[in-house]
C-alpha cells in the first residue's frame, strides 16, 4: 500500500516541479565541488608558501653562516659586514678591501650586457673562493667589489691579502681571455670607520690614490689623505656619475686661413656640463681624469664623438675640406693599439683618417717610450695627421724637426708670449719655424689674442692661425654655422698681413 501511495503522490507531481528540483540538485553539486577545489587550492598553496618559506630561511641561515654572499644589491654585502660589526667587531679587528677594476669603462663599451655579467660573475666567484667560510666578499655595484677579512690582523697580513686579490683579479680571465687589473683601497675597523658605509667611503679615498699612482695596485687610508686628496676626491666620484650620466660633450674652436680667411679645421675641447655648475673647462676636472686613468676612457669616447659629427656635417650640407683634432694626453698614448682603435672608429663611420688629427700633449715628456713610438708610427700609417706643440726643454725639436713622426708643429700659447715678449729664447723658436718650413712641416700658431699676434706670426711666414681673437670655443650648432659658412675672406685680415 505504501509503494502504491507514493506511485500515486509521484504521478500526481506537476512536470515542471521535477525540472525545479533537477536544477537544484545540480546546482547545489556544482557549488559543493567548487567550494571542495577551493579548499584545495588553498592548501596546496599554503603548504608551497610554507616550504618556500622555509627554504629561503635555511638559506639566510646558510649564508649567515658562511658570511659570502654572492650579492647584486650593495645593501646586502653591507648588512652582513654590519651584522658581523655588532656580533663580533668590538673586541676584534677587522679590514675591509674596497676593489675598483681598471678601466672599465672601456670593457663596458666593447661588450654586450650579457658578456659584462660573465665578466662581474667570473671574478665574484673568485673573490668568494678567497673569502671561503671565514670571510665576507661580494660584488657591490658596476666594477666595485668589496672583501671583508675576519682573522688575525698584522701589517703583513693586510699586504698578504691585498696582493693575493690583485694577483687573482689580473687572472686571465674565461671569458674572452680577458685581462683586468684593480686598484683596491684599504680601511682597518675600527680605526677606519665603525660602519660598512663609513669604512667603504674611506676605502674609496685610498682607491683612488691607487689609481692616481698608477692602478694595478692597493693603497691604505690615511688620516693625512683627507685633506690632502679631499677636494681631488669630490671631483673623481663626481667624474664617475657624469660619464655614466652622459654630462661630458665637445667644444670647437677654429684654426683660421688668415691669408683666405677659410676654416681650415676644427679643435675638440672637452666640456663638463657639471648640474649644479654649469659649462666648466677642462682646467677644473681634467687633471683629475688623468691622474685616475678616466682620460683613458675620453681619448675614445670623444674621438667616436668627432667622427661621428664629421660624418653628419657632410651628410647634411656641403662643406670644403677641413679636419678636425683630439687631444692626447701621455696615458692614452701608452694603450696599446689605440691606433688600431681609432681607425675602426673612422671605418665605422665610413670616413678618411686624414679628416682627423691628433695632438700630442708633452711629446718630450713620452717621445722615446716604445708603446707611444709605435702607436705614432701606426696613426701615420693609417694616414691620420699628427700635431705637437712641445719643442724640448733645450729645443730638441730643432735638431729632430726631420725625424719626428708628426707632420703639423704648433706653436703653443705660452710659447707666443713668450715670442711677443721678446723673450731670450726668440731666435730658437725663429730657427724652430725655419726648420719646419724646410721640413714641409704645417705650422699652426695657437693661443692669438690680438691684431699684434697675427702681424708677428705674419711676419714668420705663418699663416694657420687659432685663438680668442677669432673665436672662443663654441657648442655643436655654433661650430655648425662657422663650418657652413666661414664668418670671414680674403679681405679679414689684409691690414694685418705682411
Amino acid at each position: 500500500m505504501d509503494f502504491i501511495r507514493v506511485l500515486e503522490t509521484v504521478n500526481t507531481t506537476q512536470p515542471y516541479e521535477i525540472v525545479v528540483a533537477f536544477i537544484i540538485v545540480i546546482v547545489s553539486a556544482i557549488s559543493l565541488f567548487a567550494l571542495y577545489r577551493n579548499v584545495i587550492n588553498h592548501i596546496r598553496a599554503d603548504k608551497k608558501e610554507r616550504d618556500s618559506m622555509h627554504k629561503d630561511e635555511e638559506k639566510m641561515k646558510e649564508s649567515k653562516d658562511l658570511f659570502t654572499m654572492k650579492t647584486s644589491s650593495d645593501n646586502t654585502i653591507k648588512t652582513t659586514i654590519n651584522e658581523d660589526i655588532l656580533k663580533n667587531g668590538e673586541n676584534n679587528f677587522r679590514v675591509l678591501y674596497s676593489i675598483n677594476l681598471d678601466d672599465f669603462r672601456t670593457i663596458s663599451e666593447d661588450y654586450d650586457q650579457k658578456t659584462i655579467d660573465k665578466i662581474i660573475g667570473e671574478i665574484d666567484k673568485r673573490l668568494l673562493k678567497i673569502a671561503g667560510n671565514d670571510h665576507i666578499a661580494g660584488h657591490l655595484k658596476r666594477d666595485h667589489f668589496i672583501f671583508y677579512y675576519r682573522g688575525e690582523v698584522n701589517n703583513e697580513i693586510i699586504e698578504e691579502y691585498a696582493q693575493r686579490l690583485l694577483d687573482e683579479i689580473s687572472e686571465e680571465l674565461k671569458v674572452g681571455s680577458l685581462k683586468l687589473t684593480a686598484s683596491i683601497g684599504i680601511v682597518v675597523f675600527p680605526y677606519d670607520g665603525i660602519d660598512a658605509d663609513n669604512l667603504i667611503k674611506n676605502a674609496d679615498l685610498a682607491v683612488y690614490v691607487a689609481k692616481k699612482e698608477g692602478k694595478a695596485r692597493y693603497s691604505l687610508y690615511s688620516e693625512d689623505l683627507i685633506e690632502k686628496e679631499r677636494f681631488n676626491l669630490s671631483y673623481y666620484q663626481e667624474i664617475k656619475k657624469a660619464i655614466e650620466n652622459e654630462e661630458f660633450l665637445l667644444y670647437y674652436q677654429p684654426i683660421v686661413d688668415v691669408f683666405t680667411g677659410k676654416i681650415i679645421g676644427l679643435e675638440s675641447l672637452l666640456r663638463w656640463d657639471h648640474p649644479k655648475m654649469g659649462i666648466l673647462s677642462p682646467g677644473k676636472f681634467l687633471n683629475v681624469m688623468d691622474l685616475t686613468g678616466d682620460i683613458t676612457w675620453f681619448g675614445i669616447w670623444g674621438f667616436d664623438n668627432v667622427v661621428k659629427q664629421y660624418s653628419l656635417w657632410l651628410k647634411k650640407f656641403r662643406i670644403r675640406q677641413l679636419f678636425i683634432s683630439i687631444n692626447l694626453s701621455p696615458k692614452q698614448l701608452h694603450i696599446e693599439d689605440i691606433a688600431t682603435k681609432f681607425y675602426d672608429i673612422t671605418l665605422k663611420y665610413g670616413m678618411k683618417p686624414d679628416n682627423f688629427c691628433l695632438e700630442i700633449i708633452d711629446y718630450y715628456f713620452v717621445h722615446k717610450n716604445a708603446t707611444v713610438i709605435k702607436n705614432l708610427e701606426e696613426f701615420r700609417k693609417y694616414g691620420f695627421r699628427v700635431a705637437i706643440d712641445d719643442s724640448g726643454d733645450n729645443f730638441e725639436l730643432i735638431e729632430e724637426m726631420d725625424s719626428i713622426l708628426a707632420n703639423i708643429y704648433k706653436i703653443s700659447r705660452s710659447d707666443l708670449l713668450r715670442i711677443m715678449d721678446n723673450d731670450s729664447s726668440i731666435k730658437d723658436f725663429q730657427r724652430l719655424v725655419k726648420v719646419a718650413n724646410d721640413n714641409h712641416k704645417t705650422i699652426i700658431a695657437e693661443g692669438i689674442e690680438n691684431s699684434e699676434m697675427i702681424k708677428k706670426m705674419s711676419e714668420w711666414g705663418i699663416r694657420f692661425m687659432q685663438g680668442y681673437y677669432f673665436s672662443e670655443p663654441v657648442e655643436l650648432e655654433k661650430a655648425k654655422d662657422l663650418v657652413k659658412d666661414s664668418p670671414w675672406d680674403m679681405k679679414s685680415f689684409k691690414e694685418f698681413l705682411k
